[in-house]
């Protein structure tokens, strides 16, 4: 196809914005998921989220031009609160643990208790980052998996650093979103007139 028909084909697509927000402890790599997704890259450096940062990034999906705004938040405790006024508006929320580190697993429960009495409406997935450092793994698959039966949550494994599943996981959250929903509702909920 070429690129005339591409951006006319755009050009008849319907406009929505979603927020997600990426929680869950510090150092599981939810920078370095947002910045791979985003811009293409992998910071070698750990880089600590102080509060909450953002990004905006543009996909199409179907029927729509989507504009995801992806807010990244700091996950040690002290930021906690401001982690909870974020939820406002949040559409979707991406729980993120790190497959080498149990304590950070057994955390996901907690912030998806959070989210849910910030708000009974807002729809997640949950990934198990790292998943390139498998000699190193104590959460298995299967533990995973559980989780998310347990909680109604689509789940996934991925790796920010070998990017593996990265655009998989957004995906997932933006089919979260759209599932089940009329154009008419998804217009009324996501319309970028409304935002």
């Amino acid at each position: 196809m070429d690129e005339s028909k591409d951006n006319e084909n755009n050009l008849n697509k319907k406009e929505i914005s979603l927020k997600l927000l990426i929680i869950g402890d510090s150092r599981v790599g939810k920078t370095s998921l947002l910045l791979k997704y985003v811009d293409h890259v992998f910071p070698e450096d750990h880089i600590a989220t102080i509060g909450v940062e953002y990004k905006d990034k543009y996909v199409n999906k179907g029927d729509y031009n989507i504009r995801l705004q992806i807010w990244d938040t700091a996950g040690q405790e002290r930021f906690h609160s401001i982690t909870k006024n974020i939820f406002r508006n949040t559409n979707g929320v991406i729980f993120v643990y790190d497959i080498t580190n149990k304590a950070s697993f057994n955390n996901i429960k907690n912030w998806i208790k959070d989210t849910e009495s910030a708000d009974k409406d807002i729809k997640g997935i949950i990934l198990g980052n790292k998943s390139d450092l498998e000699d190193e793994r104590v959460i298995e698959k299967e533990d995973l998996e559980e989780l998310g039966n347990k909680n109604n949550i689509p789940v996934l494994e991925c790796s920010a650093k070998e990017n593996i599943n990265v655009n998989e996981g957004f995906d997932l959250i933006i089919d979260e979103l759209l599932r089940d929903k009329s154009e008419n509702e998804i217009m009324e909920m996501y319309s970028r007139k409304t935002r």
